[in-house]
C-alpha cells in the first residue's frame, strides 16, 4: 500500500518553489489559468488551505473545522506569498509527520495523516500548475507526486 506523508509534502513545497521563485518579477494579478482568481490569490489560497489542514490534524476535531483563517496582506509580493505558502507547507509536514497512526482530523469526515498530507500534495500541485498556466509557463508535476 503506497502512503503519502511529510516527504511527498515537503517535496510538493519544494517543487512549488523551484517552478514559481523565477516568476515572481512577473504580473501575479493576472488570472490564475482557468481560475477567477489571480495567481496572487491562488498563491494565498494556497497557504491558507496547508495551514488549515495542519491545524485540524494537530487539533483533531471530529465534527467540523476549526474556527481559524489565515490570510495574506493584500500588497504582499509575490516571493513572500511563496514563501508564506512554503512556511504553511511545513507546518502541515511536521504535523504530518508528528501525529500518530491513529490521530484523525476532520475534512468533511474523519481524515488521517496520510489523508491530510494527500489533500496537501494535490493543494500544491494543481494550483501551481494553475498559476503556472496564467503565467505563460510550461509546468507538469512531477510523476511521482502524482501516484494514486
Amino acid at each position: 500500500m503506497y502512503s503519502i506523508g511529510a516527504r511527498q509534502v515537503d517535496q510538493a513545497v519544494t517543487e512549488m518553489v523551484r517552478v514559481l521563485v523565477p516568476h515572481t518579477d512577473r504580473d501575479w494579478q493576472v488570472p490564475a489559468g482557468s481560475l477567477e482568481w489571480s495567481c496572487w490569490q491562488t498563491g494565498a489560497h494556497i497557504a491558507h488551505d496547508l495551514a488549515g489542514y495542519a491545524g485540524q490534524l494537530v487539533a483533531a476535531p471530529a465534527d467540523g473545522y476549526l474556527p481559524m483563517d489565515l490570510t495574506v496582506a493584500a500588497g504582499t509580493a509575490p516571493d513572500q506569498v511563496l514563501r508564506v505558502a512554503a512556511a504553511c507547507g511545513g507546518l502541515l509536514a511536521t504535523a504530518v509527520a508528528a501525529a500518530g497512526p491513529r490521530v484523525r482530523g476532520w475534512h468533511w469526515g474523519p481524515t488521517d495523516r496520510s489523508g491530510f498530507a494527500a489533500l496537501g500534495v494535490n493543494e500544491i500541485l494543481v494550483h501551481t500548475h494553475d498559476i503556472c498556466a496564467g503565467l505563460g509557463v510550461t509546468w507538469l508535476p512531477p510523476a511521482p507526486l502524482c501516484v494514486v
